[in-house]
């Protein structure tokens, strides 16, 4: 194994989110550490390929297929946050850290964001370092069912923001909670997406039936748990919790995996 890419690509990220701390600074807003997130990856993606030069079909679509998610959250989350206030969960952390903020910022902020991407971005480093050619019938089938189940989950993340945006939009829904379409199958389809398009990733990695792509499991377990338990699906519902309508809609909407609506 050639660690010496995990390391070249760590010291990427340093340098990339440094960037973005010094610019939070300026700004007065941590919230940028989120615009940094998707781009992060696609960091990653470019850095470990053309370090490796391991270009074959695997690591080439790991690297496509990363850059159209990242580029699209990170144009996203800048549209929406570039010149916003800072957002109330790290303005809730800058009342706690009271005169040592710049410190934290740097450490609980935007460190921490970094390792965790350094983390879950494993099977995309793998698939640069240990993938080659597919030249058997098991390799294409896993490499097939990879790419489809990426697209399912991009299709479910990008139609399902834009179905929530147009919603929105309608001055006639404010107030109102989305239950049609994609929403009517699952409360969160943009978060099944995003779960279900680093499976995909995972999946595709280990089209070369190489064993170390294995290890790249990590990744697709994380930031699963992380959308189910900790800052995607637990967040959203905190919020909604006192709104009648919602409760209706829970009752019979699947919280994270597309079912049937109970009646």
């Amino acid at each position: 194994m050639n660690y010496l890419s995990f390391v070249v690509v760590l010291i990427a990220l340093l340098i990339f989110f440094f960037t973005f701390f010094l610019i939070s600074q300026k700004k007065k807003n941590n919230g940028l550490a989120d615009v940094a997130w998707g781009l992060g990856f696609v960091v990653v993606a470019f850095v470990s390929l053309i370090y490796n030069q391991n270009y074959n079909i695997i690591s080439i679509t790991i690297t496509l297929f990363v850059s159209l998610w990242g580029f699209r959250l990170f144009y996203h989350l800048t549209k929406r946050n570039w010149n916003a206030k800072e957002d109330y969960r790290y303005v809730e952390m800058r009342k706690k850290w009271g005169d040592h903020q710049v410190l934290n910022s740097f450490l609980r902020v935007f460190m921490s964001q970094m390792l965790l991407l350094f983390v879950i971005s494993i099977p995309i480093q793998l698939a640069s370092m240990f993938t080659t050619s597919i030249n058997s019938t098991l390799g294409w089938i896993t490499y097939g069912v990879g790419v489809a189940l990426w697209i399912f989950g991009y299709y479910f993340e990008v139609v399902g923001d834009a179905q929530l945006k147009n919603f929105i939009k309608n001055p006639a829904n404010k107030g109102r909670i989305m239950q049609s379409r994609l929403w009517k199958y699952t409360r969160h389809p943009n978060y099944f997406g995003e779960a279900t398009m680093w499976w995909g990733i995972w999946i595709i990695s280990m089209a070369s039936l190489v064993s170390w792509n294995l290890l790249g499991f990590v990744g697709p377990t994380i930031i699963t748990y992380l959308l189910l338990f900790v800052s995607g699906v637990p967040l959203l519902e905190r919020k909604y919790k006192d709104n009648e309508e919602f409760q209706v809609y829970a009752k019979k909407t699947s919280v994270f995996i597309p079912l049937p609506p109970k009646k």
